[in-house]
């Protein structure tokens, strides 16, 4: 079967408002098909593939630039070949990232209204056990998984933006200082979007947390 960003069974269930009506067998049958699309562990590696290439692209691009430049005068073919090639590696791979994205906030919103639809039709009762549920979502492997990578993100985010400003402000900003701020900010956007996709999935999850429940309610406008 082709890889695809959204499987074909779970698109009649994306972007549709849930029946008020909806029974729990209905409800959670959705929500874990929707689930189980989002946690793929193939959607996973190919945001991980997605981000080295786009990555690799930068670097290698932005790099055979500022060698170009150092070096002066014409650029010989074979640099020029490889700063395109590099680009429109990145750019294609970058257009990856922006697509899983998309589909995953599909998925996991669609999957997180699903998660909330008994409750909110009053056919399933918060029970202590929800408080439980809600945690430990987040130690599912496929969950832990996309938060460990996402962390991972976020520090190569912080080592390149840092990489670029010290070096702006020492004066010695080249075409590798880009590369590496550009990197950074790529990874900075790749882990709010891995982690913004799990946070959605435990909110569904935390909807039968009846503690979670009452603050929520407490602090909702009336």
């Amino acid at each position: 079967m082709a890889f695809t960003l959204i499987r074909p069974e779970s698109r009649p269930w994306i972007g549709g408002a849930t029946a008020d009506d909806v029974t729990v067998a209905e409800a959670d049958r959705v929500a874990l098909l929707l689930r189980g699309d989002y946690e793929r562990w193939s959607r996973w590696a190919f945001g991980l593939a997605a981000f080295v290439v786009t990555a690799a692209g930068v670097f290698v691009g932005l790099g055979m630039v500022d060698a170009i430049v150092q070096r002066g005068g014409p650029p010989a073919l074979v640099d020029v070949v490889a700063t395109v090639v590099a680009a429109i590696l990145a750019a294609v791979a970058a257009f990856g990232l922006v697509r899983l994205w998309l589909t995953g906030r599909a998925l996991t919103t669609s999957a997180t209204a699903w998660l909330r639809a008994p409750f909110r039709a009053g056919s399933r009762q918060r029970r202590a056990g929800g408080w439980v549920q809600a945690r430990t979502v987040y130690l599912e492997p496929r969950n832990l998984v996309r938060l460990l990578t996402s962390s991972l993100a976020f520090l190569t985010a912080i080592f390149g933006i840092a990489a670029a400003v010290r070096d702006l402000a020492a004066g010695d900003f080249s075409g590798l200082s880009a590369a590496a701020g550009l990197i950074g900010v790529i990874a900075l956007a790749c882990g709010l979007g891995q982690m913004g996709g799990v946070l959605r999935i435990g909110s569904g999850v935390a909807e039968g947390d009846p503690l979670w429940h009452r603050i929520r309610s407490a602090f909702a406008p009336r």
